[in-house]
């Protein structure tokens, strides 16, 4: 009890912290309280929107006949924008998942890919994101049953008999899809996560690494000749420091309400355009470009949604989205950061088990089973079905040695962790991780033939490690 109130006053403190820096190191450096939007700007978010919440499948359908791309949001499957009838072939089929801040559109190179040829691919909006309306709370419970029934939606719409179902994910998609890949691991054949700290890994290796420093500290306070314990206690507990350092927006997200808001809107969306830098404008491992008026506009729309023209025209979007014009969508974002989600129980409802449950009895997924053997189930949170892990080894949202280290007992026969050399965060957005990511997928849906390791040795050899295989 005690500790728990210690953390929350130290998170508390945390955040004010950082959020008074970062609010003094906006004004002071970029200006962002005094800077307007040029007109420039505005007419590109506009032009932006138009084009984006316009898109669909027309330019992808003109490669290949037998190529089907959907675009759906949750909560508006049966809007007539859509056709209701899959494919006639016994296509394979890949459902991706975007992460903070993003929308679907986050896949937009992927769902392009001429290599993809002959596969029904499906990009989805998360709830509260894109095109989807919100939900009541962004708990594990309500998110993760949004998406299963998502998902065994898209098997029935979508998948035939002897046909292959991928997830794909990035980001908070990735938190969702380790979640799931643990605890609903009928519903694919294949994880694809990149980008991600599995949940429960994390957290393991968190606690794991704290509780031994705190070890040291003790030992330290009953023999404080015994300089050596401080020095390996602090390089024990660097990795955690490490990642706090790089998760400081998360502990802003989680102020008290009043507080929370100013982050993700102050200063023109300051943070997101930011975050929009990180993912379009990465040149080199720490090294930015400026965003040209059109990328920065079109940047904004993929993160925003649609906009109010979209929202009143007949059997479009829900009505209901309209009241995140005003901030974007920003406000409804970051709850995912503040409900449970990362941890938090999920109480399967009984038709997800039902589901489920009919999905193995049909045979429906192949069998990867976990590598802890027969009689266990691994750790808590271990994945239950095949999964490939997609890491920029650059990656300056996640502590790589809280994210891969004792990866293997996390993970399920016949599954693999790729590090990218000189890769980032928005791997769907870069040269290399694209590639990769469209690598991955076509290997997996063309029937996993071949080792994956000996396909990227073949085109990346310098640039790909293959941490763990399984």
């Amino acid at each position: 009890m005690l500790g728990q109130l210690l953390w929350k006053c130290f998170s508390f403190v945390y955040a004010s912290a950082n959020l008074l820096a970062v609010l003094i190191l906006a004004a002071v450096r970029d200006g962002a309280f005094f800077k307007r939007p040029s007109k420039d700007a505005v007419r590109e978010l506009q032009i932006g929107i138009l084009e984006i919440q316009s898109f669909d499948d027309s330019e992808l359908r003109d490669r290949s006949s037998e190529t089907v791309v959907k675009t759906e949001s949750l909560l508006r499957k049966d809007s007539p924008q859509f056709p209701q009838d899959g494919p006639s072939q016994p296509q394979n089929v890949a459902v991706f998942i975007h992460g903070f801040p993003d929308s679907y559109l986050l896949w937009k190179k992927t769902l392009g890919a001429s290599s993809l040829d002959s596969q029904t691919l499906i990009a989805v909006d998360l709830p509260g994101y894109g095109g989807s309306e919100g939900i009541e709370t962004y708990s594990a419970n309500d998110v993760l049953e949004a998406m299963t029934e998502f998902i065994l939606g898209m098997r029935e719409k979508y998948l035939k008999d002897q046909a292959k179902m991928v997830v794909v994910t990035h980001d908070w998609g990735a938190v969702i899809g380790a979640r799931l890949a643990a605890e609903a691991s009928q519903l694919a054949d294949r994880w694809v996560i990149a980008s991600v700290l599995i949940p429960e890994l994390a957290y393991s290796n968190t606690t794991a690494k704290a509780a031994s420093a705190k070890q040291m500290l003790h030992t330290y306070l009953r023999q404080p000749l015994r300089v050596s314990l401080l020095k390996n206690a602090s390089r024990t507990l660097e990795p955690v420091v490490s990642q706090m350092r790089r998760s400081f927006y998360v502990f802003i997200f989680n102020l008290p309400w009043p507080l929370a808001p100013i982050f993700p809107t102050f200063g023109n969306y300051w943070f997101l355009r930011l975050l929009h830098k990180a993912g379009i404008g990465r040149i080199a491992p720490g090294k930015y470009r400026k965003l040209t008026s059109k990328e920065a506009g079109d940047a904004m729309a993929s993160s925003a949604g649609p906009g109010l023209a979209q929202l009143d025209e007949p059997n479009g979007y829900a009505t209901s989205l309209k009241k995140r014009l005003s901030n974007n969508g920003m406000l409804e974002k970051v709850r995912i950061y503040r409900e449970g989600l990362f941890r938090g129980p999920w109480e399967k409802s009984i038709e997800t088990v039902v589901a489920l449950s009919e999905i193995q009895s049909d045979g429906k997924r192949g069998s990867g089973g976990s590598r802890a053997g027969l009689f266990d189930d691994g750790p808590p949170g271990a994945l239950k079905a095949p999964a490939t892990i997609v890491y920029g080894a650059d990656d300056p949202a996640f502590e790589s040695r809280l994210a891969l280290d004792g990866i293997a007992d996390y993970l399920a026969k016949d599954s693999q962790v790729v590090v990218l050399e000189e890769s980032g965060h928005w791997l769907p957005l870069e040269e290399l991780g694209s590639s990769a990511i469209e690598e991955v997928v076509g290997w997996a849906m063309g029937g996993e033939q071949g080792a994956l390791k000996e396909r990227f040795a073949g085109k990346w050899k310098e640039n790909v490690r293959f941490r763990t295989q399984v």
